[in-house]
């Protein structure tokens, strides 16, 4: 199986990515193998005997343009990007985006790592004030 890496050699993983998730602003593009090992949403959407056969679809999720971003980071890599600023806020959207896609909470469980960095973020900014 071939590996899809987020945002590396972008053009070569263009064909690979078969379905759009549109946003108000964006769309982002997934491969829809991806979206069925990440998303029991997706899997029932994509494995269901259906007469339409569309590769998009829109996102009524109302979660944050950084929310999102966060999701599409954790469903290639099972990480988050180490400059990302983990707020309540955020957290709390990722809890409602992880019922709302219906997420495998596989390891690492995409909530976990939120609190771990969210913790980490407060204790370094904690000793920085020492």
């Amino acid at each position: 199986m071939k590996r899809i890496y987020l945002n590396e050699n972008e053009n070569e993983n263009e064909n690979e990515k078969d379905f759009i998730i549109e946003r108000k602003e964006k769309q982002y593009k997934f491969p829809k193998l991806i979206l069925i090992m990440r998303s029991e949403l997706y899997r029932g959407m994509f494995l269901s005997v259906t007469e339409d056969k569309s590769n998009k679809v829109t996102d009524y999720s109302e979660l944050s343009n950084k929310s999102f971003q966060i999701f599409e980071y954790w469903i290639y890599s099972n990480q988050i990007k180490d400059e990302i600023q983990i707020t309540k806020e955020i957290i709390d959207e990722i809890q409602i985006g992880i019922d709302y896609f219906q997420l495998n909470q596989t390891n690492p469980n995409l909530f976990d790592l939120l609190i771990k960095k969210f913790n980490n973020q407060n204790q370094n900014q904690n000793q920085k004030k020492n």
